[in-house]
Protein backbone atom coordinates (compact mmCIF):
# COMPACT_ATOMS: atom_id res chain seq x y z
CA UNK A 1 0.00 0.00 0.00
CA UNK A 2 2.74 2.07 1.23
CA UNK A 3 4.59 1.82 -2.45
CA UNK A 4 1.43 2.41 -4.27
CA UNK A 5 1.48 6.35 -2.88
CA UNK A 6 2.94 9.28 -3.92
CA UNK A 7 5.79 10.95 -1.70
CA UNK A 8 4.40 14.19 -2.85
CA UNK A 9 2.00 15.84 0.12
CA UNK A 10 3.99 13.63 3.02
CA UNK A 11 7.48 13.33 4.95
CA UNK A 12 9.22 10.52 4.87
CA UNK A 13 9.64 9.84 8.77
CA UNK A 14 8.09 11.04 11.53
CA UNK A 15 9.86 14.22 13.59
CA UNK A 16 9.28 16.03 16.24
CA UNK A 17 10.45 19.03 14.73
CA UNK A 18 8.63 19.67 10.97
CA UNK A 19 11.69 20.78 8.91
CA UNK A 20 9.48 19.99 5.64
CA UNK A 21 5.83 21.08 5.86
CA UNK A 22 4.51 19.09 2.91
CA UNK A 23 -0.05 19.04 2.67
CA UNK A 24 -2.46 16.57 2.11
CA UNK A 25 -5.83 18.21 2.07
CA UNK A 26 -9.31 15.77 2.21
CA UNK A 27 -11.93 17.12 0.89
CA UNK A 28 -14.86 15.46 3.35
CA UNK A 29 -18.71 16.22 2.41
CA UNK A 30 -20.72 15.51 5.43
CA UNK A 31 -24.06 14.46 5.27
CA UNK A 32 -26.82 14.35 7.92
CA UNK A 33 -28.85 11.61 7.38
CA UNK A 34 -30.69 12.03 10.87
CA UNK A 35 -31.82 14.77 12.91
CA UNK A 36 -28.29 16.37 14.65
CA UNK A 37 -27.96 19.19 17.53
CA UNK A 38 -23.94 20.62 17.57
CA UNK A 39 -24.59 22.42 20.99
CA UNK A 40 -23.51 26.34 20.76
CA UNK A 41 -23.78 28.62 24.36
CA UNK A 42 -27.17 27.70 23.84
CA UNK A 43 -27.48 24.17 24.42
CA UNK A 44 -30.39 23.86 22.21
CA UNK A 45 -29.01 25.01 19.00
CA UNK A 46 -26.21 24.90 17.31
CA UNK A 47 -23.55 27.97 16.80
CA UNK A 48 -24.49 30.13 13.74
CA UNK A 49 -22.82 32.22 11.37
CA UNK A 50 -24.63 34.63 8.84
CA UNK A 51 -23.39 34.62 4.72
CA UNK A 52 -25.59 36.99 2.40
CA UNK A 53 -27.97 37.59 4.81
CA UNK A 54 -28.54 33.73 4.95
CA UNK A 55 -27.94 31.76 8.20
CA UNK A 56 -26.38 28.69 8.57
CA UNK A 57 -25.15 26.39 11.32
CA UNK A 58 -21.89 26.55 12.34
CA UNK A 59 -19.69 23.85 13.45
CA UNK A 60 -16.04 23.63 15.05
CA UNK A 61 -13.88 21.23 13.74
CA UNK A 62 -12.74 19.60 17.00
CA UNK A 63 -16.59 18.59 17.16
CA UNK A 64 -15.84 16.03 14.06
CA UNK A 65 -12.08 15.44 15.49
CA UNK A 66 -12.65 14.58 18.66
CA UNK A 67 -15.28 11.66 17.56
CA UNK A 68 -12.70 10.66 15.03
CA UNK A 69 -10.16 10.46 17.34
CA UNK A 70 -12.30 7.86 19.52
CA UNK A 71 -12.69 5.87 16.34
CA UNK A 72 -9.12 5.67 15.89
CA UNK A 73 -8.62 4.83 19.39
CA UNK A 74 -10.84 2.18 19.12
CA UNK A 75 -8.94 0.87 15.86
CA UNK A 76 -5.27 1.12 17.94
CA UNK A 77 -6.71 -1.22 20.51
CA UNK A 78 -8.37 -3.73 18.56
CA UNK A 79 -5.48 -4.32 16.27
CA UNK A 80 -2.96 -3.92 19.38
CA UNK A 81 -0.75 -6.99 20.11
CA UNK A 82 0.83 -6.79 23.08
CA UNK A 83 1.41 -3.08 23.25
CA UNK A 84 3.25 -2.57 20.12
CA UNK A 85 0.80 -0.27 18.96
CA UNK A 86 -0.89 0.73 21.99
CA UNK A 87 0.25 1.14 25.52
CA UNK A 88 -2.85 -0.20 27.81
CA UNK A 89 -2.88 3.04 29.81
CA UNK A 90 -3.08 5.41 26.71
CA UNK A 91 -6.38 7.23 27.01
CA UNK A 92 -7.29 10.15 25.25
CA UNK A 93 -7.05 13.42 26.76
CA UNK A 94 -5.50 12.36 30.02
CA UNK A 95 -1.63 12.37 29.06
CA UNK A 96 0.25 9.98 30.53
CA UNK A 97 3.80 10.94 32.71
CA UNK A 98 6.20 8.54 30.86
CA UNK A 99 6.77 9.62 26.99
CA UNK A 100 7.59 6.62 25.84
CA UNK A 101 4.07 5.08 27.12
CA UNK A 102 2.43 8.35 25.05
CA UNK A 103 4.23 6.96 21.48
CA UNK A 104 0.88 5.73 19.71
CA UNK A 105 -0.57 6.82 16.64
CA UNK A 106 -3.31 9.40 18.37
CA UNK A 107 -0.99 11.13 19.71
CA UNK A 108 1.39 11.55 16.90
CA UNK A 109 -1.18 12.23 14.72
CA UNK A 110 -3.75 14.83 16.77
CA UNK A 111 -1.38 15.86 19.57
CA UNK A 112 -1.28 15.98 23.16
CA UNK A 113 0.18 18.30 25.84
CA UNK A 114 1.35 16.93 29.42
CA UNK A 115 3.85 16.71 31.88
CA UNK A 116 7.19 14.66 32.05
CA UNK A 117 9.36 15.11 35.06
CA UNK A 118 7.71 17.70 36.14
CA UNK A 119 8.32 19.73 32.95
CA UNK A 120 5.50 20.35 30.54
CA UNK A 121 5.55 18.84 27.14
CA UNK A 122 3.22 19.80 23.31
CA UNK A 123 3.15 17.55 20.68
CA UNK A 124 1.38 19.63 17.88
CA UNK A 125 -1.43 18.14 15.93
CA UNK A 126 -0.44 17.01 12.90
CA UNK A 127 -4.36 17.65 11.46
CA UNK A 128 -5.78 20.99 10.82
CA UNK A 129 -9.35 21.13 10.51
CA UNK A 130 -11.05 24.67 10.28
CA UNK A 131 -14.88 25.15 11.20
CA UNK A 132 -17.23 23.85 8.60
CA UNK A 133 -20.90 25.45 7.96
CA UNK A 134 -24.10 23.99 6.20
CA UNK A 135 -24.27 24.49 2.78
CA UNK A 136 -27.82 24.80 3.04
CA UNK A 137 -30.14 27.36 5.12
CA UNK A 138 -29.93 27.00 9.26
CA UNK A 139 -33.89 27.13 10.43
CA UNK A 140 -34.60 28.24 13.66
CA UNK A 141 -38.07 27.72 13.25
CA UNK A 142 -37.78 24.06 12.81
CA UNK A 143 -37.65 23.10 16.03
CA UNK A 144 -38.69 19.56 17.84
CA UNK A 145 -40.77 20.02 21.10
CA UNK A 146 -39.93 17.35 24.20
CA UNK A 147 -41.09 16.55 27.74
CA UNK A 148 -38.71 15.83 30.28
CA UNK A 149 -39.71 12.60 31.78
CA UNK A 150 -38.89 11.17 35.12
CA UNK A 151 -37.46 7.75 36.40
CA UNK A 152 -40.83 6.22 35.31
CA UNK A 153 -40.16 6.74 31.59
CA UNK A 154 -43.95 8.84 31.79
CA UNK A 155 -44.10 12.80 32.54
CA UNK A 156 -45.94 12.12 35.94
CA UNK A 157 -43.77 11.73 39.09
CA UNK A 158 -44.64 9.03 41.65
CA UNK A 159 -47.37 11.20 43.39
CA UNK A 160 -49.01 11.38 39.85
CA UNK A 161 -48.06 15.24 39.30
CA UNK A 162 -47.61 16.34 35.83
CA UNK A 163 -44.37 17.30 34.58
CA UNK A 164 -44.68 20.52 32.64
CA UNK A 165 -40.59 20.43 32.10
CA UNK A 166 -39.89 20.82 28.32
CA UNK A 167 -36.89 21.35 25.72
CA UNK A 168 -37.12 22.80 22.11
CA UNK A 169 -33.41 21.68 20.47
CA UNK A 170 -33.35 22.95 16.72
CA UNK A 171 -31.49 20.73 15.18
CA UNK A 172 -29.42 20.21 11.70
CA UNK A 173 -32.41 18.36 9.54
CA UNK A 174 -31.54 15.75 6.86
CA UNK A 175 -30.45 16.13 4.05
CA UNK A 176 -27.90 19.08 4.71
CA UNK A 177 -24.73 19.07 3.59
CA UNK A 178 -21.41 20.69 5.09
CA UNK A 179 -17.98 20.65 2.76
CA UNK A 180 -15.23 20.41 5.46
CA UNK A 181 -11.47 21.01 4.47
CA UNK A 182 -9.34 18.13 6.86
CA UNK A 183 -6.02 18.97 6.22
CA UNK A 184 -2.57 16.65 7.31
CA UNK A 185 0.57 18.98 7.90
CA UNK A 186 3.79 17.38 7.73
CA UNK A 187 2.34 13.84 7.97
CA UNK A 188 3.13 10.23 6.92
CA UNK A 189 1.67 8.01 4.53
CA UNK A 190 0.85 6.37 7.74
CA UNK A 191 -0.96 8.58 9.83
CA UNK A 192 -2.64 9.39 6.20
CA UNK A 193 -4.37 6.26 6.48
CA UNK A 194 -4.69 6.39 9.61
CA UNK A 195 -6.76 9.54 9.14
CA UNK A 196 -8.62 8.62 6.72
CA UNK A 197 -9.78 5.37 8.77
CA UNK A 198 -10.79 8.08 11.56
CA UNK A 199 -13.22 9.96 9.17
CA UNK A 200 -14.54 6.88 6.99
CA UNK A 201 -15.97 4.95 9.94
CA UNK A 202 -16.87 7.84 12.14
CA UNK A 203 -21.16 8.51 11.62
CA UNK A 204 -22.14 9.62 15.13
CA UNK A 205 -21.33 13.52 16.02
CA UNK A 206 -23.29 15.77 18.18
CA UNK A 207 -24.61 16.28 21.28
CA UNK A 208 -26.50 13.16 22.71
CA UNK A 209 -24.82 10.99 19.88
CA UNK A 210 -24.91 8.45 22.30
CA UNK A 211 -28.53 7.92 22.55
CA UNK A 212 -28.95 8.19 18.26
CA UNK A 213 -27.58 5.95 15.60
CA UNK A 214 -26.02 7.04 12.69
CA UNK A 215 -26.61 10.72 11.96
CA UNK A 216 -23.76 12.25 9.80
CA UNK A 217 -22.49 10.04 6.25
CA UNK A 218 -18.79 11.01 5.97
CA UNK A 219 -17.77 10.89 2.04
CA UNK A 220 -14.11 11.70 0.15
CA UNK A 221 -14.95 13.87 -2.51
CA UNK A 222 -11.82 15.71 -3.09
CA UNK A 223 -8.16 15.54 -2.69
CA UNK A 224 -5.51 18.20 -2.73
CA UNK A 225 -1.39 17.80 -2.15
CA UNK A 226 1.29 20.21 -2.12
CA UNK A 227 5.09 20.64 -1.03
CA UNK A 228 3.60 23.44 1.34
CA UNK A 229 -0.10 24.58 2.17
CA UNK A 230 -3.24 23.46 1.11
CA UNK A 231 -5.98 24.46 3.10
CA UNK A 232 -9.00 25.87 1.66
CA UNK A 233 -12.00 27.48 3.76
CA UNK A 234 -15.57 26.22 4.04
CA UNK A 235 -16.91 29.90 5.06
CA UNK A 236 -14.90 31.51 2.03
CA UNK A 237 -16.35 29.00 -0.65
CA UNK A 238 -20.03 30.01 0.25
CA UNK A 239 -19.26 33.53 0.90
CA UNK A 240 -18.19 33.66 -2.84
CA UNK A 241 -19.75 30.70 -4.61
CA UNK A 242 -23.18 29.86 -3.55
CA UNK A 243 -26.17 32.17 -4.12
CA UNK A 244 -27.68 33.29 -0.93
CA UNK A 245 -31.72 32.19 -2.53
CA UNK A 246 -29.94 28.68 -2.97
CA UNK A 247 -31.72 25.63 -0.36
CA UNK A 248 -31.28 22.40 -2.00
CA UNK A 249 -27.93 21.51 -3.54
CA UNK A 250 -27.17 17.76 -5.00
CA UNK A 251 -23.83 16.56 -5.02
CA UNK A 252 -23.22 17.31 -8.07
CA UNK A 253 -24.44 20.92 -7.35
CA UNK A 254 -21.47 20.84 -4.67
CA UNK A 255 -18.94 19.32 -6.58
CA UNK A 256 -19.08 22.54 -9.04
CA UNK A 257 -19.13 24.53 -6.43
CA UNK A 258 -16.23 23.44 -5.04
CA UNK A 259 -14.54 22.96 -8.13
CA UNK A 260 -15.20 26.92 -9.21
CA UNK A 261 -14.10 27.64 -5.05
CA UNK A 262 -10.39 25.24 -5.67
CA UNK A 263 -9.68 26.89 -9.76
CA UNK A 264 -10.10 30.57 -8.01
CA UNK A 265 -7.53 29.52 -5.59
CA UNK A 266 -5.15 26.52 -6.94
CA UNK A 267 -1.49 26.93 -6.72
CA UNK A 268 0.91 25.79 -9.42
CA UNK A 269 2.22 23.50 -6.76
CA UNK A 270 -0.61 21.67 -6.38
CA UNK A 271 -2.19 18.12 -7.32
CA UNK A 272 -5.85 18.36 -6.99
CA UNK A 273 -7.93 15.42 -7.60
CA UNK A 274 -11.90 15.43 -7.61
CA UNK A 275 -14.20 12.50 -7.08
CA UNK A 276 -15.22 11.01 -10.76
CA UNK A 277 -13.46 14.16 -12.47
CA UNK A 278 -15.15 17.62 -12.93
CA UNK A 279 -15.41 18.69 -16.49
CA UNK A 280 -17.12 22.51 -17.68
CA UNK A 281 -19.42 22.69 -20.02
CA UNK A 282 -16.88 23.80 -22.55
CA UNK A 283 -15.60 19.88 -22.25
CA UNK A 284 -12.39 21.39 -20.61
CA UNK A 285 -11.21 18.87 -17.79
CA UNK A 286 -10.50 20.95 -14.65
CA UNK A 287 -9.88 18.27 -12.45
CA UNK A 288 -9.10 14.20 -12.62
CA UNK A 289 -10.72 11.23 -11.03
CA UNK A 290 -8.97 9.81 -8.47
CA UNK A 291 -5.93 8.33 -8.82
CA UNK A 292 -5.65 4.27 -8.21
CA UNK A 293 -3.73 4.82 -4.84
CA UNK A 294 -6.47 7.02 -3.36
CA UNK A 295 -8.85 4.96 -4.55
CA UNK A 296 -6.94 2.08 -2.49
CA UNK A 297 -6.49 3.54 0.30
CA UNK A 298 -10.37 4.73 0.73
CA UNK A 299 -10.69 0.92 0.06
CA UNK A 300 -8.43 -0.27 2.67
CA UNK A 301 -9.63 2.44 5.22
CA UNK A 302 -13.37 0.88 4.58
CA UNK A 303 -12.29 -2.10 5.89
CA UNK A 304 -14.77 -3.95 3.33
CA UNK A 305 -12.17 -6.96 3.48
CA UNK A 306 -10.52 -8.54 6.30
CA UNK A 307 -6.90 -8.14 4.39
CA UNK A 308 -7.26 -4.46 5.30
CA UNK A 309 -6.86 -4.97 8.79
CA UNK A 310 -3.41 -6.23 8.04
CA UNK A 311 -2.44 -2.97 5.87
CA UNK A 312 -3.51 -0.96 8.87
CA UNK A 313 -1.97 -2.72 11.71
CA UNK A 314 1.46 -2.21 9.71
CA UNK A 315 0.40 1.33 9.57
CA UNK A 316 -0.01 1.39 13.30
CA UNK A 317 2.99 -0.77 14.25
CA UNK A 318 5.19 1.75 12.51
CA UNK A 319 3.82 4.65 13.64
CA UNK A 320 4.69 3.28 17.23
CA UNK A 321 7.90 2.54 16.25
CA UNK A 322 8.75 5.79 14.72
CA UNK A 323 7.81 7.76 17.87
CA UNK A 324 9.90 5.51 20.54
CA UNK A 325 12.83 6.06 18.32
CA UNK A 326 12.30 9.82 18.43
CA UNK A 327 12.16 9.49 21.92
CA UNK A 328 15.26 7.44 22.50
CA UNK A 329 17.14 9.71 19.95
CA UNK A 330 15.79 12.96 22.28
CA UNK A 331 16.84 11.05 25.82
CA UNK A 332 20.47 10.18 24.23
CA UNK A 333 20.46 14.09 22.58
CA UNK A 334 20.17 15.52 26.68
CA UNK A 335 21.82 13.06 28.05
CA UNK A 336 25.10 13.64 25.37
CA UNK A 337 24.45 17.44 26.54
CA UNK A 338 24.89 17.10 30.37
CA UNK A 339 28.15 15.09 30.21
Amino acid sequence: MKKDMPDAGFVENYEIYRRARPTTTLIVLRTVTDPTLFRSSDPERAETQEFSGVLHAQVNGEKFVSKERLTGLNLCRELDDKGNIINPEYTYNEPLSDLKKSQTADMLTYGLAGTVSGATYSQKSRVIEGYTYSLERYDLMNKEVHNALYESGTMRNEKGGQSEALFSPTKVQPGMHFVHFVTLEAGTKEMFLYLLHNILNTSRYGARETRTGRNIRNEIIGCIQSPSDSSLSCGEMILDHIPSDTDDLSVDDIKAILSSYIMEHKRADWNVFVKDGFTEESKKILFKDFPEWLTKAINVCERKEKASSNVLREALVTLREEGLKTVEKEDKTEESGTD
